[in-house]
Order: C-alpha cells, then sequence, then structure tokens
C-alpha cells in the first residue's frame, strides 16, 4: 500500500497537478534544485477524502454549494450583511464578520451555537482569518485602519498592526510559516506580509493594484492568489511576490479561493460563483448563478487547514500569561492592548481606553453592553472594577476592566447621576443627583445606601474625594 504524502515527505516533492486514470495516477511534481519532472505514481487503496465544499458568505445568509454538483444548502439565515468569513475545520466552527451590526460572530459548521465573538470596537471588519494550529482569530478593519488578533472566543484581543495603514482588506494566513498576509486599499493599494506577531513587515505589491478585495494561499505549490475588483482580474504571485502573472479578466471579482487544481471566484456583477483552471485560467465554468449578494468564499476542506504544522506555543501557551503569537520559527508573549496602563475615558455609547503600551496611544473599547449615555467614571484599582453612571437609565454600574462582570450597583431614586468618585481606602462609592439635589454614599456592590448631604444643593455635578485625607 502507498501514500502520496509518504513519497512526497521521502523525496521531498511538491505536488502541482495529476491526473486520475482507471488504474493509476499522473502527478505533476518537483523536486528542489531540479527541472520539472512528471513521475508516475500507482496508489493503492487510497483512504477516501471528503468532498471540498464552497463556504460563501451572501450578505443575509452563508451558504455550502458541492462545486461540481452545484448542490446548494443554507448554513445561516437571518444575517444582517455578512461579509467576510473563515472556519476552523477541526473545531467545527464557521466565523464570520457583520459589517452592519460591526460584530464578528461564530456558529458551529451545522449552524447550530451562534454566539458573539467580537462586539465593540469594530467599524468595518472585512477581512478575518483563522490560524487553525494556534487557534487565534485575526481580523482587518478599514473603518479604524487596523489589523487586530484574539483568541478564538475572541479574550485577550490586540492591536497588531496599526501604522502606515489606510483600508485594510483582504487577510489571509499561513500559520505553517507564521505568516500573515493582507490588501489594502486605501490611496496607495499595495500587498503586504509580516510575521504573525506583527514584526518584520514588508510590502510585496504595490504597482497596478487598486481595489484588491481578495485574497487566498495556495499552501501546496507556495503561491498566493489576489483579485482587484477595479481592474477587474485574477492575479497571482510567489509569497515573496516574485513571478507575477494575470490569470484571469473577470467582470468584478470580489474574493477567491483555491483547492487542487481549480481557482474559485465571487463576483458582484454577475452574482455568482465561478471556476477555473489555476495555471491557464481555462476551462471557465459557472457553479452557481443568481445569488443575493455573493461576498466572501472559502473552500471548506482539510486540505486548506493542514494538520502537519508545528504549534509554536505548544500546549501550555507558550508559557504566557496571556497571548502567544508565532513569528517565524519561533513565537512571542505579549499583552492585550490596554492591560497595564490606559487613559480611561467615557463616550457616551461606550467607555474606552488609551493604550500607554505602544507609542501611538492606541485606543480601544472595553466590551460592555446596553450604554446608553455615560456620564461619569471612575475606577478602583485594587478591585480591578470601572464603575461608570447612565443619565439615559438613570444608573450606576461596574465591570471588570476587562468587561466581565458587568451589573448594576444602583438603579433606584437615581434621576440625574452625573457625579461620581470611588473612595479606594474604605471602599465607598459617593455620586451626584442632579435631579434629586442629593450627594449619597454606599458600598462599592450598592449596599448600605445613605444620603449624605441635601441640603443648600442646587443641581450638584461633579465629585471627587481625598481618602488619604478624609
Amino acid at each position: 500500500m502507498f501514500y502520496l504524502r509518504d513519497i512526497t515527505v521521502q523525496y521531498h516533492l511538491t505536488v502541482f497537478a495529476f491526473i486520475k486514470t482507471k488504474s493509476f495516477w499522473i502527478f505533476k511534481c518537483r523536486n528542489p534544485g531540479m527541472y520539472w519532472t512528471l513521475f508516475t505514481i500507482v496508489l493503492l487503496d487510497i483512504v477516501a477524502s471528503p468532498e471540498p465544499v464552497l463556504l460563501f458568505a451572501n450578505r443575509i445568509d452563508i451558504r455550502q454549494v458541492l462545486p461540481h454538483r452545484s448542490e446548494y444548502t443554507l448554513l445561516l439565515n437571518n444575517l444582517e450583511n455578512a461579509i467576510a468569513l473563515d472556519f476552523h475545520h477541526s473545531n467545527e466552527l464557521v466565523f464570520w464578520s457583520d459589517v452592519t451590526l460591526d460584530r464578528i460572530m461564530r456558529a458551529s459548521l451545522n449552524g447550530s451555537n451562534v454566539e458573539e465573538v467580537v462586539s465593540t470596537g469594530l467599524e468595518s471588519p472585512g477581512g478575518l482569518a483563522i490560524d487553525w494550529i494556534h487557534n487565534k482569530l485575526y481580523w482587518t478593519d478599514s473603518g479604524t485602519s487596523r489589523i487586530e488578533v484574539a483568541n478564538l472566543d475572541g479574550t485577550q484581543r490586540k492591536v497588531l498592526l496599526w501604522q502606515r495603514m489606510e483600508k485594510p482588506r483582504a487577510i489571509a494566513l499561513n500559520p505553517m510559516e507564521g505568516k500573515i498576509y493582507w490588501t489594502d486599499w486605501g490611496n496607495m493599494p499595495c500587498i503586504e506580509y509580516a510575521n504573525m506577531d506583527g514584526s518584520n513587515r514588508k510590502i510585496i505589491a504595490d504597482t497596478h493594484l487598486f481595489w484588491p478585495n481578495g485574497l487566498t494561499i495556495d499552501y501546496a505549490s507556495h503561491r498566493m492568489y489576489w483579485v482587484d475588483a477595479k481592474h477587474h482580474v485574477i492575479e497571482r504571485a510567489d509569497l515573496d511576490g516574485k513571478n507575477r502573472k494575470a490569470v484571469i479578466s473577470l467582470p468584478h471579482p470580489f474574493a477567491i479561493t483555491v483547492f487542487e487544481d481549480s481557482l474559485y471566484w465571487t463576483d458582484w456583477h454577475t452574482k455568482s460563483i465561478n471556476s477555473a483552471n489555476k495555471f491557464t485560467g481555462k476551462n471557465q465554468e459557472v457553479i452557481r448563478n443568481k445569488l443575493h449578494f455573493p461576498m466572501d468564499i472559502h473552500t471548506l476542506h482539510p486540505q486548506r487547514q493542514p494538520a502537519g504544522g508545528r504549534n509554536r506555543c505548544g500546549s501550555n501557551n507558550g508559557g504566557c500569561s496571556h497571548l502567544c503569537l508565532p513569528s517565524n520559527k519561533t513565537y512571542i508573549c505579549t499583552c492585550p492592548t490596554g492591560l497595564d496602563k490606559f487613559l480611561l475615558f467615557a463616550r457616551r455609547t461606550d467607555i474606552r481606553r488609551i493604550s500607554f503600551d505602544s507609542e501611538d496611544k492606541l485606543d480601544d473599547v472595553i466590551p460592555l453592553a446596553d450604554i446608553r449615555n455615560a456620564v461619569a467614571l471612575d475606577w478602583d484599582s485594587s478591585e480591578r472594577y470601572i464603575y461608570w453612571t447612565d443619565v439615559t437609565t438613570d444608573s450606576i454600574n461596574r465591570a471588570k476592566w476587562d468587561g466581565s462582570k458587568q451589573e448594576v450597583v444602583v438603579d433606584t431614586s437615581l434621576e440625574s447621576p452625573a457625579g461620581l468618585a470611588i473612595d479606594w481606602l474604605t471602599h465607598k462609592l459617593y455620586w451626584t443627583d442632579a435631579g434629586t439635589d442629593r450627594i449619597e454614599v454606599s458600598n462599592t456592590d450598592g449596599s448600605m445606601r445613605t444620603v449624605l448631604i441635601w441640603e443648600n444643593l442646587d443641581r450638584p455635578r461633579d465629585i471627587v474625594v481625598d481618602p488619604i485625607g478624609g
């Protein structure tokens, strides 16, 4: 019994094409340092591989289609504006971004267990990619001009790249090599790559680009393919940008994926999914047409997420307390944005912090729910809580610095709680109410509430305390 993988590994061959006959397979392979060579290999008792499935976003839903049979099934519906998507094959998860809700979501591949992953601080998350080896989620946001990374559940979120970035769009990962690739269709359109920890950033294409919307990596041939909607073309190049070549001219391509010898792409003009030979651009076929609004597309198959890559962080998160991010050959330990030193401020509908961890003083949104009109703000470093008042809901609230354990502390007999102060020594909460003309105090959990001053007050506003001086 022979297995192609064993043969290619033993002789250091890379398979670029194959033909199946009734009795044998012909594989076109390359050995490093040698000329192109045809190897005829007879494979017996080949283990059956699952049929590839095209997974695509259709704005209002996410669907699956079998490329050779055009069978069309619904995975998720009643969506607002699903744009980008990716999957985690071994975990059986699908991820997508919604640019109307400004959310990143995930669900099981059978459509169940829908949940929010990232729900704050997004403006236009147009691209996302899954690192299936180190279990990380990367995404682009053309509104904030950032590339960010987090765990698959959205925790330990970090702004990875932000400098010299305008409108980052498509994103693709090569976790076997520790590389991240992305397109930017700002005033100076380009395609770049960096290590997956954000280091060693380089531009690999910056000419004859306008709207580089889609990007995919062909792991077998060590090439990347991208689409440019303005120039109506699919192009390819080596992973370092060399040997660039136009493959196909098209009406309005948006996203692209690859599987074996075929390219698959979505087209806005024809509202269709199409395929062609990845080497020649010939044998073009319409896989499915008359779609609502086809957006991102991926080939759902284990070959698109090879399992042989080395997890640089190992089984213990690299010994890191927070984020372990892979690099080219190693990894780094790093912290989420704004973990230790930050400036806290309220912006009515959200509470943000400006991180002093970076030179550019990046800000990020603390993931809090249902903030209507935040006005007053204070914090307690010993318990790692932030406190705020909301003059629309007439309440005083608190949560941990990372947004967890959010709760209402006081929500009765308040009319306009506009001032707030924490006594961090005795763990007391003081606030002013311009509606009731009072200053009140309670424990930090809202218990033992007492009216402190009520006479000779006319719309009290801000308040500070001096616990050391009493």
